[in-house]
């Protein structure tokens, strides 16, 4: 039985998982995760390991409902109601309870005529290079809010600038997820064990191919077309 390893910077749901099986040609297949978000549900049923290395946690297990007893048949009938003797408070008891509580009602209204503590001071005005490095620093952030309102909305929303901030936004992404995997000793001695590595989206990417330079005897691919061919490799029988 096939073990492989799926680096992974998305969201998976559940069902994903069923298609990794489906699409590699193996029911049998053994899957562990390397994710920077936990998944959309609870998988530890389609699964061998999700080991989450991102923010956030893990979805909590479902709830299994107890089956109802059939011996205790549930009717429609309110049942009467009972008076404790103990819950009926004795006269006494209530003249007592109206004693204490008028020396708090006088502490109450003491504690609100008291007057109110002085405002603070205010806070000094920065004076000297400290004055200087406000004025610099004030000057910029209005510049750049001029600057993006005299940008075109054109501009702003272009293909080639959407691409840039994608590209930036998936490389640091892909940066802090290996160097999130490299810090984890359980991550990488689960990566050891597979047959495959397989990175499944962008983010991962990275992550993968420092993986492959790291241990070249274990086939990092990217995307699940290549990982069957990998396997289906495997399975040849050898000439």
């Amino acid at each position: 039985m096939s073990n492989v390893v799926l680096l992974s910077t998305r969201k998976l749901p559940p069902t994903y998982f069923d298609q990794v099986r489906e699409d590699l040609g193996d029911q049998n297949i053994t899957i562990d995760v390397v994710g920077w978000v936990a998944p959309s549900a609870w998988v530890a049923d389609k699964v061998n390991s999700f080991t989450l290395i991102g923010p956030g946690r893990m979805p909590a297990a479902p709830v299994v409902e107890p089956e109802p007893d059939p011996a205790t048949e549930p009717t429609d009938e309110a049942p009467d109601a009972v008076i404790a003797p103990e819950a009926v408070a004795d006269p006494e008891t209530v003249v007592e309870d109206e004693a204490k509580v008028a020396p708090a009602a006088a502490q109450v209204a003491a504690a609100a005529s008291t007057p109110p503590p002085p405002p603070a001071a205010a806070k000094p005005r920065p004076t000297g290079a400290k004055r200087v490095v406000k004025a610099v620093e004030w000057r910029a952030r209005k510049a750049k809010k001029v600057a993006g309102r005299m940008l075109p909305k054109a501009i702003k929303t272009s293909a080639p600038v959407k691409f840039l901030r994608g590209q930036r936004a998936t490389s640091d992404l892909g940066k802090t997820y290996w160097e999130r995997v490299l810090s984890r000793r359980d991550v990488l001695e689960t990566i050891d064990q597979a047959d495959v590595v397989i990175a499944l989206d962008a983010g991962a990417i990275w992550a993968g191919w420092n993986l492959g330079q790291r241990k070249a005897s274990t086939p990092v691919v990217l995307g699940l077309p290549a990982a069957r061919r990998e396997l289906d490799m495997m399975k040849a029988p050898s000439t």
